[in-house]
């Protein structure tokens, strides 16, 4: 009884995050941009700890530079996480870790290629074709270390320290 909990709970977190990107992904340009500008602004201000005293078309330029990093690393994060809890609520079954990993990296395409088209409804934005690679590279990221990990855990397993 607990492991079916367990599991719809893993699920549901699947699903949560889904919901997630999807409503990211139905903000306006005017709106992503607003909210990418200003998490690039606070992340540059930490890396930079002179930011604040350039001039504000210095601020911008640097801004400017860094948004697009910023994004396109939101997008690999976004599916990493994404990957992580797919590979989490795939443990419930009788699949093979790398089973696990390649359905992970499936279903993490799939809905990105979804979620693209998706985009093409809002205000702005647009279908891009690099966006579902990165989203898919974020997830084969995660799905890269998680067989690591395994491989590294069954290793010590079968040769235990002396």
């Amino acid at each position: 009884m607990k492991r079916r909990i367990f599991q719809c709970l893993a699920w549901l977190l699947v699903l949560l995050w889904m919901g997630l990107i999807f409503s990211f992904s139905g903000q306006t340009a005017e709106v992503s941009g607003e909210i990418s500008s200003s998490t690039t602004a606070k992340i540059i201000a930490q890396i930079y700890p002179s930011f604040d005293s350039l001039s504000p078309d210095e601020q911008a330029e640097i801004i400017d530079t860094a948004e697009l990093f910023v994004r396109k690393a939101g997008h690999l994060i976004e599916y990493f996480i994404l990957s992580a809890l797919l590979v989490f609520a795939l443990l419930f079954n009788n699949f093979k870790p790398i089973n696990r990993a390649i359905l992970a990296i499936l279903i993490s395409l799939i809905y990105a290629a979804t979620d693209e088209i998706h985009q093409l409804f809002v205000s702005g934005r647009a279908c891009r074709l690099n966006d579902v690679l990165i989203d898919t590279c974020g997830a084969a990221i995660f799905a890269v270390l998680y067989l690591l990990a395994i491989k590294i855990f069954n290793r010590k397993e079968k040769n235990p320290p002396a």
